[in-house]
């Protein structure tokens, strides 16, 4: 007669817990030793064709650093980004910042352009903003915007007073706490 110093389904448990941690700690230590010798991806900063980019990864590295995105470009390795260099979708919207026409895209170029977009996109907030502003005091409110409006914007009311300035929409957009006023 042997004594079972643990029930068949505590030992079962255990087997199970054991065989999950082994699993969970080979796995981590798999990806960290992949991770290691691709030399942190692998791919000189760039993201494998199979990972995903967010927008705000591209802006970080294209529009803010205009050298990068023309090194990620360059097909041909010539050193120049051409319009046609570029992917379908940002030959539009890069295409006119070849401002001197010579048919390559410098950092400068790429910079004023993006500086453009910035300026053209936050006149548009603004006048947004004093469309929805209908009694001109410089903020909104839930009965400017409307019932369904403020719950989505709420968010941004950083200091709580039932009323959204401008600073605090604009803080508020990049983190995605609220959508920005139209």
């Amino acid at each position: 007669m042997t004594l079972a110093l643990f029930s068949n389904e505590t030992h079962s448990a255990i087997r199970r817990f054991a065989l999950g941690s082994f699993l969970a700690a080979a796995v981590l230590a798999g990806g960290g030793a992949a991770y290691a010798a691709d030399g942190a991806g692998g791919t000189g900063g760039k993201p494998a064709p199979h990972q995903s980019q967010s927008k705000n990864a591209h802006r970080e590295h294209g529009q803010k650093d205009p050298a990068r995105l023309i090194k990620r470009f360059d097909k041909n390795g010539d050193g120049k980004l051409t319009v046609a260099e570029l992917p379908e979708k940002m030959q539009k919207q890069l295409g006119q910042a070849d401002t001197n026409k010579d048919g390559t895209l410098s950092a400068e170029e790429l910079k004023a352009n993006a500086e453009q977009q910035v300026k053209e996109r936050q006149s548009k907030q603004s006048a947004r903003f004093a469309q929805n502003d209908k009694n001109g005091d410089g903020f909104l409110t839930r009965d400017e915007v409307g019932e369904k409006r403020w719950e989505q914007m709420k968010a941004a009311d950083a200091n709580r007073d039932g009323k959204l300035s401008p600073d605090e929409l604009r803080a508020a957009h990049p983190a995605h706490k609220a959508p920005a006023a139209r």
